[in-house]
Protein backbone atom coordinates (compact mmCIF):
# COMPACT_ATOMS: atom_id res chain seq x y z
CA UNK A 1 0.00 0.00 0.00
CA UNK A 2 1.25 3.14 -0.97
CA UNK A 3 1.39 6.23 1.12
CA UNK A 4 -0.91 8.10 -1.20
CA UNK A 5 -3.72 5.34 -0.38
CA UNK A 6 -3.19 4.98 3.52
CA UNK A 7 -3.73 8.38 3.60
CA UNK A 8 -6.99 8.73 1.38
CA UNK A 9 -8.03 5.89 3.84
CA UNK A 10 -7.10 7.46 6.43
CA UNK A 11 -9.02 10.71 5.37
CA UNK A 12 -12.29 8.79 4.56
CA UNK A 13 -12.04 7.01 8.16
CA UNK A 14 -11.75 10.52 9.56
CA UNK A 15 -15.02 11.99 7.46
CA UNK A 16 -17.13 8.89 8.08
CA UNK A 17 -16.76 9.14 12.18
CA UNK A 18 -17.79 12.97 11.73
CA UNK A 19 -17.82 14.59 14.77
CA UNK A 20 -18.44 11.51 17.16
CA UNK A 21 -14.91 10.93 16.54
CA UNK A 22 -13.72 14.13 18.24
CA UNK A 23 -16.73 14.40 20.59
CA UNK A 24 -19.00 11.86 21.29
CA UNK A 25 -21.63 14.08 23.40
CA UNK A 26 -22.15 16.79 20.32
CA UNK A 27 -25.34 19.07 21.54
CA UNK A 28 -26.96 19.92 24.76
CA UNK A 29 -27.79 17.29 27.34
CA UNK A 30 -30.81 15.79 27.33
CA UNK A 31 -31.10 16.24 30.98
CA UNK A 32 -30.15 19.86 30.70
CA UNK A 33 -33.35 21.48 32.15
CA UNK A 34 -34.39 18.91 34.96
CA UNK A 35 -37.47 16.79 33.20
CA UNK A 36 -37.59 13.49 34.27
CA UNK A 37 -38.53 11.17 31.62
CA UNK A 38 -39.91 7.52 32.71
CA UNK A 39 -40.50 4.76 30.32
CA UNK A 40 -38.06 4.17 27.26
CA UNK A 41 -40.48 5.76 24.75
CA UNK A 42 -43.28 7.44 24.26
CA UNK A 43 -46.33 4.35 23.59
CA UNK A 44 -44.42 2.30 26.26
CA UNK A 45 -46.69 3.63 29.03
CA UNK A 46 -44.03 5.45 30.56
CA UNK A 47 -44.22 8.77 31.09
CA UNK A 48 -43.15 12.28 29.76
CA UNK A 49 -42.89 16.02 31.24
CA UNK A 50 -46.67 16.39 29.94
CA UNK A 51 -48.19 13.78 31.61
CA UNK A 52 -48.96 9.67 31.70
CA UNK A 53 -47.89 7.81 28.21
CA UNK A 54 -51.09 5.39 29.34
CA UNK A 55 -53.71 6.20 26.72
CA UNK A 56 -51.09 5.50 23.95
CA UNK A 57 -51.80 3.30 20.90
CA UNK A 58 -49.77 2.00 18.48
CA UNK A 59 -49.65 5.11 16.25
CA UNK A 60 -48.65 7.54 19.52
CA UNK A 61 -50.06 9.38 22.22
CA UNK A 62 -53.83 10.15 22.67
CA UNK A 63 -54.44 13.55 21.34
CA UNK A 64 -58.02 14.06 23.87
CA UNK A 65 -58.63 17.39 24.72
CA UNK A 66 -57.92 18.35 28.07
CA UNK A 67 -57.92 21.88 28.53
CA UNK A 68 -60.00 25.43 27.61
CA UNK A 69 -57.04 27.04 26.33
CA UNK A 70 -57.39 27.52 22.44
CA UNK A 71 -54.04 26.96 21.70
CA UNK A 72 -54.02 23.74 22.95
CA UNK A 73 -57.46 22.68 21.53
CA UNK A 74 -56.90 23.84 17.86
CA UNK A 75 -52.77 22.07 18.44
CA UNK A 76 -54.88 18.99 19.55
CA UNK A 77 -57.03 19.09 16.15
CA UNK A 78 -54.37 19.84 13.98
CA UNK A 79 -50.87 18.93 15.45
CA UNK A 80 -51.12 16.27 17.29
CA UNK A 81 -48.33 14.74 15.54
CA UNK A 82 -45.37 17.28 15.97
CA UNK A 83 -46.81 17.94 19.24
CA UNK A 84 -46.54 14.77 21.25
CA UNK A 85 -43.19 14.31 18.74
CA UNK A 86 -41.86 17.47 20.98
CA UNK A 87 -43.23 16.13 24.30
CA UNK A 88 -41.65 12.54 23.95
CA UNK A 89 -38.59 14.02 22.55
CA UNK A 90 -36.33 15.47 25.93
CA UNK A 91 -34.00 17.88 24.27
CA UNK A 92 -37.90 19.34 22.71
CA UNK A 93 -39.37 19.34 25.65
CA UNK A 94 -36.27 21.27 27.41
CA UNK A 95 -37.03 23.68 24.30
CA UNK A 96 -40.66 23.97 24.50
CA UNK A 97 -40.25 24.88 28.90
CA UNK A 98 -37.59 27.62 27.46
CA UNK A 99 -40.24 28.88 25.01
CA UNK A 100 -42.79 28.87 27.74
CA UNK A 101 -40.60 31.09 30.30
CA UNK A 102 -39.35 33.10 27.52
CA UNK A 103 -43.12 33.88 26.45
CA UNK A 104 -43.93 34.40 29.79
CA UNK A 105 -41.02 37.05 30.31
CA UNK A 106 -41.82 38.68 26.80
CA UNK A 107 -45.37 39.51 28.27
CA UNK A 108 -43.82 41.83 30.94
CA UNK A 109 -41.21 43.24 28.14
CA UNK A 110 -42.14 47.40 26.83
CA UNK A 111 -40.87 45.49 23.26
CA UNK A 112 -43.35 42.28 24.03
CA UNK A 113 -44.05 41.76 20.30
CA UNK A 114 -40.34 41.75 19.10
CA UNK A 115 -39.02 39.51 22.16
CA UNK A 116 -41.96 36.96 21.64
CA UNK A 117 -40.77 36.42 17.78
CA UNK A 118 -37.72 35.97 19.20
CA UNK A 119 -38.68 33.28 21.43
CA UNK A 120 -40.43 31.32 18.82
CA UNK A 121 -37.11 31.83 16.22
CA UNK A 122 -34.80 30.36 19.04
CA UNK A 123 -37.27 27.67 19.97
CA UNK A 124 -37.58 26.74 16.31
CA UNK A 125 -33.85 26.92 15.77
CA UNK A 126 -33.03 23.97 18.30
CA UNK A 127 -34.05 20.85 15.99
CA UNK A 128 -35.89 18.89 13.89
CA UNK A 129 -38.95 18.02 16.39
CA UNK A 130 -38.70 21.82 17.46
CA UNK A 131 -39.11 23.53 13.48
CA UNK A 132 -42.04 20.98 12.62
CA UNK A 133 -43.85 22.26 15.94
CA UNK A 134 -43.51 25.46 15.00
CA UNK A 135 -44.21 25.15 11.15
CA UNK A 136 -47.55 23.01 12.04
CA UNK A 137 -47.96 25.89 14.91
CA UNK A 138 -47.95 28.59 11.71
CA UNK A 139 -49.99 26.46 9.43
CA UNK A 140 -53.05 26.02 11.41
CA UNK A 141 -52.49 27.67 14.68
CA UNK A 142 -51.06 30.78 14.06
CA UNK A 143 -53.61 33.09 15.76
CA UNK A 144 -54.53 30.56 18.68
CA UNK A 145 -50.96 30.34 19.82
CA UNK A 146 -49.79 33.69 19.36
CA UNK A 147 -46.89 32.14 16.45
CA UNK A 148 -45.42 35.34 14.86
Amino acid sequence: MTWSRFALGFIALAISTGCSFVDPHAGASQTECGIAFGGSGQTSGGSSYYGSTAHATAAGPSCALTTDNPCDQCETTHCCATRSACYGDPSCACADETLDECLDDAEMSANEAAEQSQCWNAFSTRGAAEQARVACQRAWCQSECEVP
